[in-house]
């Protein structure tokens, strides 16, 4: 993939461009769609609350993902050391996760509709969608990286690199929405591929 680039113009305003291979805007709509799925599923499999439906209060999950990647995106509420309340994590999870989920889903959908469905590898990305980008982008790295690796070493070794790829993506965004950097420093971090 080619790094980000800020690219202006009078008529159709600021964009943010790059060029990915075929090989990579494939993995990168696979890995949106697989991590769209569970969070859906997480969604769906919900218990079902009375008085929150007649109330119109959100209920949601009270206990964490068992899957350690959903469990990244979706990290309690509280943190070790924390001031702790019999329940509040319980709450504050049933209230908030499908919310959570929501934003994280229309950041992935934000990334698929730049991916278009005629599978072009240029890819322009507008300043109104710049952070559902940066935010998708980071949510596909954490879920790949904090999930189970079955096949051996060079399934992990694979997992790896598309980890660095992914960083590589979403730093090269940053930066190309923060101000053009020299060359050099795009390409210190990009990952052999």
């Amino acid at each position: 993939m080619d790094a980000w680039k800020q690219k202006k113009s009078l008529m159709k305003g600021t964009k943010y461009v790059t060029t990915l291979s075929p090989m990579e805007r494939e993995v990168l709509g696979t890995l949106t769609s697989t991590v769209s799925e569970a969070l859906i599923k997480r969604c769906q499999s919900a218990p079902k609350d009375e008085l929150a439906e007649l109330t119109g209060m959100p209920s949601g999950h009270k206990d964490a993902p068992e899957d350690p990647s959903l469990a990244r995106l979706l990290p309690d509420f509280e943190r070790a050391g924390d001031e702790e309340y019999e329940g509040d994590n319980q709450l504050l999870r049933s209230l908030h996760e499908n919310d959570i989920c929501r934003g994280k889903l229309t950041n992935l959908q934000v990334i698929n509709q730049a991916l278009g469905p005629t599978g072009s590898v240029n890819v322009a990305v507008a300043p109104d969608e710049l952070d559902a980008w940066v935010q998708g982008l980071n949510d596909l790295r954490l879920y790949l990286a904090a999930g189970e690796v079955t096949g051996g070493p060079d399934a992990e070794q694979q997992r790896s690199e598309l980890v660095a790829w992914l960083a590589y993506c979403q730093g090269t965004l940053v930066d190309a929405a923060m101000g053009q950097l020299p060359d050099d420093v795009h390409d210190a971090g990009r990952p052999d591929t």
